[in-house]
C-alpha cells in the first residue's frame, strides 16, 4: 500500500486563477518596453492609481479597469490585466 503524499494538492478557487493571469505594475511594464515610473505615471493620468506619498493607492477606477491590490506581508502591489492600456 503506498502512503500517500503529506502535501495534498488544494484546487485552485476561480480568483486564485484570475490573479495568476495578472501581472504586476513591473512586469507589465517591461512588457510593453516602458519603464516602472513610466506605467505608473500612465495610469495616474488615466485615474487608475493616485500617489500617496511615495506609494500608489488604487482607485475605484483603477479596480474598474480591473486592478487588484495585493500585498506579501511587508509590501503591496497592484496586478493588472495584460492588455490594461
Amino acid at each position: 500500500m503506498k502512503e500517500k503524499n503529506s502535501e495534498t494538492k488544494k484546487a485552485k478557487s476561480p480568483k486564485q486563477i484570475r490573479e495568476a493571469t495578472k501581472l504586476t505594475t513591473s512586469k507589465l511594464a517591461l512588457k510593453l518596453g516602458l519603464k516602472t515610473n513610466e506605467l505608473n505615471r500612465k495610469f495616474v493620468q488615466m485615474g487608475y492609481l493616485e500617489k500617496k506619498g511615495k506609494n500608489f493607492d488604487l482607485t475605484k477606477k483603477g479596480k474598474l479597469a480591473g486592478g487588484i491590490w495585493k500585498s506579501n506581508g511587508t509590501r503591496g502591489y497592484i496586478l493588472w490585466e495584460e492588455n490594461t492600456l
